[in-house]
């Protein structure tokens, strides 16, 4: 059963989100211009139980396609490489922020502002979803303007 918790936590509101696959915590999307072809987004994904949970892709009706993504550096230049599944480890957690682990919202349906909330559901190699409501944020983090190595053209999605 979905269980949504919010609570004001330091200077800031945190958001959870949890099932019997995971907690979702500050889950946030960076807002883009309105012609970006990919929006990033981000969040502490935690695993309570005793076995690893594999994070394999993710659904949201804002976006053509959900991608999970990478970004590595090699030789100075930053390359996002895109993953078939993630692994959250037993009683561990994984934070998906720019630079390292993200979801990539290929193909934006429309423009999203700061402010607003989009449902993401996140799909796990068991067959267990997990739903969650990110939060549209403005200018945090690393610019996504960076290289992009996926074997593939954005373009022809």
């Amino acid at each position: 059963m979905l269980k949504k918790i919010a609570f004001a936590c330091c200077a800031g509101l945190l958001s959870l989100t949890a099932s019997a696959a995971g907690v979702v915590e500050n889950p946030w999307i960076r807002e883009a211009p309105p012609a970006a072809m990919a929006l990033g987004a981000f969040m502490v994904l935690h695993n309570d139980a005793d076995a690893p949970l594999v994070l394999v892709g993710a659904q949201t009706a804002v976006a053509g396609e959900v991608q999970l993504h990478r970004t590595v550096f090699e030789d100075g230049m930053a390359r996002m490489i895109h993953q078939p599944r993630i692994e959250i480890p037993a009683n561990g957690s994984l934070e998906f922020k720019p630079g390292d682990y993200h979801l990539m919202l290929m193909k934006p349906k429309q423009q999203l502002k700061a402010g607003e909330q989009v449902e993401i559901t996140l799909e796990f190699a068991d067959g267990s979803r997990l739903p969650a409501t990110f939060e549209v944020r403005a200018g945090m983090g690393m610019p996504m303007d960076h290289h992009h190595d996926h074997h593939h053209d954005h373009a022809h999605h």
